[in-house]
């Protein structure tokens, strides 16, 4: 059983739905809640098929999309059993609460009038923007909802991400998401998956419609296979590389450079088959919520430079840090730091030195060109870095060719 700490809630000035007491942000809208009180005794929002956090275990009520507190997404629990305050003949009723009842799905009109639900389900078969016809969804996130979809016009299978409303709790959200998005669509490079298309439902939850790739992730392929062949690994750093020298080359810095946003092409014969997915997401967030503001992490925190941990400006050499953690977990089938839960290895990340390949993989000694290329891209400053992803490129190039 999981009870109520407290008998007040407070409720969002913008979507007029309540939450406990020690909430600090809506995890329906990411708006800032206000300091004022109510009772939440009666809440049939609460008390009817709460939901809680993963993290915290707080309960919330049905309608809520994300932790309050630490913005995680919410589990559906229909054991969890809310008990009502002792106090309950001091509170308003849960007629003078601006509170919808928990079975109500919460809707919103996409732009091309058609009403679709917030919920994964909700959108399948549904028309979006008069061209882009949901067809299955793929995934969830803790940013995003994951669509495959079919241009109706050019007859073509599209990815589209559904951003979480909370990104767009700020003024002007929505025309940054459009700004930011259209300098990322301008990358056009073999190594990059396409974007062809930015556009929002009902103004709140912005969407991204992607090159779609056929194929798997480089997390897919690490879990099934463990180590790769040096030879391997040299490919597909050079190719991320090269995807990441293109949006460098135009001020785009990824942030969140991770196996799940490199992508590998079904045909693998072909001269380029490596995608980085992505672009701009951890940006977006970054500028919606701070981490100084609410204790979220903008990024993985098994791929996060040292700079980031610490919320100081990023470059390109904080990618480079994301990639040679990545290299150490293709050739070792692991990432070089692990713990029980994010706080144990950021940690690590800020003041532990890597862990050298041959502590894994015994035959890559400390003197192996990619054992030397992991521990300077994963150096603490990023200073001793390489100076640019094209210097880690060619180095990469020169090791590949070394072992024919």
């Amino acid at each position: 059983m999981v009870d109520v700490k407290s008998d007040r809630s407070t409720v969002c000035s913008q979507c007029g739905r309540a939450w406990p007491a020690d909430a600090k942000f809506c995890g329906n809208d990411g708006a800032r809640l206000p300091s004022s009180r109510v009772s939440t005794t009666d809440l049939p929002a609460i008390a009817s098929l709460p939901k809680y956090c993963p993290v915290c275990r707080r309960t919330f009520p049905s309608h809520a999309l994300f932790c309050g507190l630490d913005s995680a997404r919410l589990q559906n629990r229909t054991d969890v059993v809310v008990e009502a305050p002792s106090n309950a003949s001091s509170a308003p009723t849960a007629d003078s609460l601006p509170v919808p009842a928990a079975s109500s799905p919460a809707v919103v009109p996409d732009r091309s009038g058609t009403v679709v639900t917030e919920s994964a389900p909700g959108l399948l078969g549904k028309v979006i923007d008069n061209k882009y016809e949901i067809t299955s969804a793929i995934g969830e996130g803790g940013m995003a909802i994951v669509y495959l979809a079919r241009h109706r016009q050019m007859e073509r299978d599209v990815v589209i991400k559904v951003m979480h409303a909370w990104l767009m709790s700020r003024n002007n959200s929505l025309e940054r998401f459009e700004r930011e998005y259209k300098v990322t669509a301008k990358l056009n490079h073999p190594n990059v998956v396409a974007i062809y298309d930015v556009g929002a439902l009902g103004q709140r939850e912005p969407y991204i419609v992607m090159e779609y790739i056929k194929g798997q992730t480089l997390a897919d392929l690490i879990e099934s296979e463990g180590a790769l062949p040096l030879n391997t690994v040299a490919t597909i750093a050079i190719q991320v590389c090269r995807g990441l020298e293109e949006a460098h080359s135009v001020g785009i810095i990824h942030r969140d450079l991770k196996p799940e946003n490199i992508l590998l092409h079904a045909n693998e014969d072909r001269p380029d088959w490596v995608k980085i997915a992505d672009f701009g997401i951890a940006h977006l967030v970054d500028s919606a919520k701070r981490l100084t503001h609410t204790g979220k992490l903008v990024g993985t925190p098994e791929y996060m430079s040292p700079e980031q941990l610490r919320d100081k400006p990023v470059d390109a050499r904080s990618d480079m840090y994301a990639l040679g953690v990545i290299m150490f977990e293709m050739l070792t089938g692991r990432v070089p730091f692990t713990g029980d839960s994010a706080e144990p290895i950021m940690m690590k990340h800020l003041l532990e030195d890597a862990p050298a390949v041959k502590t894994v993989r015994k035959e890559i000694g400390d003197d192996s060109p990619f054992a030397r290329m992991v521990r300077i891209c994963m150096e603490k400053s990023p200073e001793s870095r390489f100076p640019t992803i094209k210097a880690l490129r060619l180095e990469l190039e020169k090791a590949q060719k070394g072992l024919s």
